[in-house]
């Protein structure tokens, strides 16, 4: 599992404040949306399985900043094994998937931690009200080739984690 890329991305959570009105079911229906998006553009060839899909809210801000976790985001995460014939080109087929989104005027940083094995790509858009990040995990001893793929909404204010506007999504449909 790439723990690397969990919490409420940055750029979401910025570009869109409370005062602009989205819900928490705003920011679910946007992160699921950008997590689709960004994998049905995986060439399906290179694709071995898709090993674990989440969706669940997350606090935008620490603690000692919102004690209660009112402002909350989505985040839909999806982590894909690459087929072995494909796992040389690993890197090939994740930096396609960026520029795919560089091209519709994304902005791509590179994350914190990327390593020898794992690259971190951070993708924002100021036309967007959700924020995606792509890990990539190259072949290396006990670990499989993979691509993680994690996209946060917007922050929404709300009841807090245990609000019935947020279990209610949680719950399976």
């Amino acid at each position: 599992m790439l723990g690397l890329v969990s919490g409420c991305a940055a750029t979401s959570a910025e570009s869109a404040s409370p005062g602009q009105g989205v819900s928490i079911a705003q920011s679910k229906s946007y992160a699921q949306l950008l997590r689709n998006e960004a994998s049905s553009r995986l060439p399906s060839i290179v694709l071995q399985e898709v090993s674990e899909s989440t969706d669940t809210s997350v606090a935008c801000d620490d603690a000692s900043a919102d004690p209660a976790g009112l402002r909350r985001s989505w985040e839909s995460s999806t982590r894909i094994l690459i087929s072995n014939s494909t796992a040389t080109r690993i890197q090939s087929v994740t930096d396609d998937l960026v520029d795919s989104f560089v091209e519709q005027g994304w902005t791509a940083a590179a994350g914190e931690g990327s390593t020898e094995t794992l690259t971190l790509v951070e993708l924002s858009s100021t036309s967007s009200l959700a924020g995606i990040a792509i890990a990539t995990a190259h072949k290396s001893e006990g670990q499989d080739p993979s691509i993680h793929i994690v996209s946060t909404g917007a922050c929404a204010e709300t009841g807090g984690p245990d609000s019935d506007e947020v279990t209610k999504l949680s719950e399976p449909q």
